[in-house]
């Protein structure tokens, strides 16, 4: 994490590197990572398996001087989660609903479904039907309805809608 801040003018040459905030190391790559609507969570997933919660990982932080190191962000909560996709399916990316605290991830578990987890990380509902009968890799919420309405899309660019 930066302050972006501190970035300043980019058409201005500079060779003064921008020390991070705080940092946060899975092992392996991280594919996405979000705030909730309220700030207070950060939603990462990552190809170790897990999907990450870290609360108010925008506190965290180290100092910004070269003498001490940046925040190392320690996940609040753990979900064991296969997020190894391959190469021919699209990487998940769990996505936040706009308003309420909970979020959605796509699944790699037959029969095929979308997930939806609190921001506690408990398992709320796993979504599924004839017509989930692929991975969907990207998954969001609708963000105008009163009623919850989730999207979920494949790597062969189909989607679907769940009411």
């Amino acid at each position: 994490m930066w302050d972006i801040r501190k970035f300043g003018d980019s058409r201005r040459s500079s060779k003064k590197s921008l020390e991070p905030l705080a940092t946060q190391s899975v092992g392996l790559s991280i594919s996405s990572s979000y705030f909730s609507p309220s700030g207070n969570s950060l939603l990462t997933t990552s190809f170790a398996n897990r999907l990450d919660l870290i609360a108010n990982a925008h506190l965290q932080s180290g100092s910004i001087d070269k003498k001490t190191k940046p925040a190392i962000l320690k996940p609040t909560h753990n979900i064991q989660h296969n997020n190894r996709t391959g190469r021919w399916l699209c990487t998940f990316m769990a996505s936040w609903h706009p308003e309420l605290d909970i979020f959605i991830s796509g699944s790699m578990n037959k029969p095929r479904c979308m997930e939806v987890f609190n921001s506690g990380g408990k398992l709320l509902r796993g979504v599924t039907g004839e017509s989930l009968t692929s991975v969907m890799s990207r998954c969001c919420f609708h963000p105008s309805t009163e009623k919850l309405v989730m999207v979920g899309g494949n790597s062969s660019g189909r989607v679907v809608v769940v009411r």
